[in-house]
């Protein structure tokens, strides 16, 4: 049956009200192959769901009325009610999580889903940031490290060990020199990610841990970068490269535009439109879905990552495109 969404109705149908649930766990950040399996099992369970995903998912007009035509019709109040209890659900869920792993302590942001704070995965990370935040950290052997948003590290440091394991995000590291310690040899400073490992020859460098590859832009003097594959190159200052199961090699990404994030900026030189918004979603609470028409776009220009409603009306003047603010800026579609 046909998944109804009626102006004149005061609630929305189950189906509906369930595939907002699925939206907001499918985009907090993370998602375990249980909940993956749980939404598939729902959405062969009934052609109605699937019609209510592929309506949420489609052009959102029908569900929502965006701010800037007027008032909120009463599906899109409707919409956000619905989003509201599905983040309240989560909320609760999450705090009975964090009791089970003891966790009673940690301060938790009041809105989960529509901050995206912190993946569920990261919360235990030696080191993380939440949803638009950059913070600077001092490292036991002197190193420093600047945390772009939504990041998070492990910290491995000990004798003949100084190792940084980035496990989500973007990373600025400034290397203290290389120790010496009698009996054990010295330690370099590395920071490994899911494909492989940087090991400071130098000083500063960022690190960029993406879905299929990492990125690394030297900033000051080199770095060796080696994969589990056995792939080995030194990197020279000024120069970008990526590395992963495919091997290593060179970006065309200058370093200045690589720590531009540092300073709250986004550089964006010939860039698809969809790398872009990637990058502005580590900065704006909720959800931002973009067209693949959209997405393919190339970019050119500087947009203020503190800023993301001025970014977003800038990419809307200089693109062939649309920008659809809903439920007061909590749900953006770019077409």
């Amino acid at each position: 049956m046909a998944a109804s969404l009626s102006q004149d109705s005061s609630s929305l149908d189950a189906a509906t009200e369930a595939a907002v649930g699925w939206l907001v766990t499918l985009n907090s950040g993370t998602v375990s192959d249980g909940e993956r399996q749980g939404f598939e099992q729902w959405l062969r369970a009934d052609a109605g769901h699937r019609l209510a995903w592929e309506r949420l998912q489609a052009p959102l007009q029908q569900m929502l009325s965006p701010l800037r035509t007027g008032a909120p019709t009463a599906s899109g109040s409707l919409m956000g009610q619905a989003l509201q209890r599905a983040e309240s659900r989560i909320r609760r869920r999450r705090s009975l999580l964090r009791g089970a792993l003891g966790l009673g302590g940690m301060a938790v942001g009041t809105a989960f889903v529509a901050h995206r704070h912190a993946p569920i995965s990261q919360w235990a990370a030696d080191l993380r940031t939440g949803t638009g935040e950059r913070r600077d950290f001092a490292l036991p052997d002197g190193s420093t490290i600047t945390l772009d948003a939504r990041s998070a590290v492990d910290l491995d440091f000990g004798p003949g060990r100084r190792t940084v394991i980035l496990r989500q995000g973007t990373l600025l590291a400034h290397a203290a020199p290389q120790t010496w310690e009698a009996g054990q040899g010295g330690a370099a400073f590395t920071v490994r990610t899911v494909h492989g490992q940087v090991r400071a020859l130098g000083t500063r460098f960022v690190v960029r841990q993406e879905a299929g590859s990492s990125l690394v832009s030297m900033l000051e003097h080199s770095v060796e970068i080696t994969t589990p594959q056995g792939a080995s190159q030194v990197l020279a200052q000024g120069r970008s490269a990526r590395f992963g199961p495919a091997g290593i090699t060179e970006d065309a990404t200058e370093p200045g535009t690589a720590s531009a994030w540092q300073r709250g900026m986004l550089e964006a030189h010939d860039q698809p439109l969809g790398e872009v918004v990637q990058a502005l979603r580590a900065y704006r609470a909720g959800f931002i879905r973009v067209a693949p028409r959209a997405a393919a776009l190339h970019v050119y220009g500087t947009f203020s990552l503190d800023d993301t409603d001025r970014a977003l009306a800038a990419l809307a003047e200089t693109l062939p495109i649309a920008v659809n603010v809903y439920q007061r800026g909590w749900l953006v579609t770019i077409e």
